[in-house]
């Protein structure tokens, strides 16, 4: 038992629940979203129309993010209502976002 808070923290994400697949959904992209924020601090050169840290870039590859925990919880766990959850959230995310870049 050399990696006690190893262990217990994986036991703590294999969880079948709906809503905590919708917190994963949630927090992971908007932890992504803060690291690129500030990666585009730090890179800010070429032409306007070639920069690739702008903010409605950044909202997609943030929400990009959330195959991983998709992936995770459909294949490897089986945990089909933590998968719903988060893929619930990502959707949710991706057609606000598309309708505030159309109509706003």
């Amino acid at each position: 038992m050399p990696w006690p808070l190893y262990n217990n923290g994986i036991s703590m994400l294999k969880k079948d629940n709906l809503a905590f697949g919708a917190m994963i959904g949630l927090v992971l992209p908007g932890i992504f979203y803060g690291v690129l924020s500030l990666a585009a601090l730090f890179v800010e050169t070429g032409p306007a129309w070639a920069r690739p840290f702008e903010t409605d870039r950044l909202v997609l590859l943030a929400l990009i993010i959330n195959v991983i925990p998709i992936r995770l919880y459909f294949v490897t766990y089986k945990y089909d209502k933590t998968g719903r959850g988060v893929l619930l959230v990502t959707f949710l995310l991706m057609v606000i976002y598309f309708l505030v870049i159309r109509y706003f």
